[in-house]
């Protein structure tokens, strides 16, 4: 009897080891995880930083991202901006986005709204060229407001 209990308490550790293995490496899910909301002839192409410029204990951390996508048979570019995983409070996030050169930009979020988990999809035809693209939000950081920004000239050149 006593050697079936001693494998029995080790068959259940093995179990409680291995189920803790499996729930530690689980992937968390988040409003705020890439997503192509540009459409499916849209493929992603990279994400640039968004920083914090203005927050006492984050400035200059890596705080959100503005993912950028492309489309050959559309011939644009697609920009997504939003904020990382874990930010707190994340409000009035924008973006936008304009082919290298020229003055007309496609912008979502400079208006009266208020967007708390993604600002866009924004649109920039561009096949041959290179486009610009800026993102943003304000958030909560700890105790004070801070707030985020991205800017790149140049990027994603087709």
């Amino acid at each position: 009897m006593r050697k079936i209990r001693k494998a029995a308490m080790a068959a259940s550790a093995v179990a409680l080891i291995g189920g803790t293995v499996v729930v530690a490496t689980a992937p968390s899910a988040s409003a705020t995880d890439r997503v192509n909301r540009c459409g499916s002839s849209y493929h992603f192409k990279k994400s640039w930083p968004i920083q914090n410029v203005w927050g006492s204990d984050t400035e200059g951390r890596t705080v959100g991202y503005i993912d950028v996508y492309w489309s050959p048979s559309a011939g644009k570019n697609c920009a997504v901006g939003r904020p990382k995983n874990g930010i707190y409070k994340p409000n009035h996030i924008k973006v936008r986005v304009v082919k290298s050169g020229s003055g007309n930009w496609d912008q979502d979020g400079y208006g009266n709204e208020n967007y708390k988990k993604f600002a866009g999809p924004v649109y920039a035809k561009a096949r041959g060229a290179c486009i610009n693209i800026e993102a943003g939000f304000d958030y909560n950081n700890s105790w004070d407001r801070a707030e985020a920004w991205g800017s790149y000239e140049k990027k994603h050149c087709s």
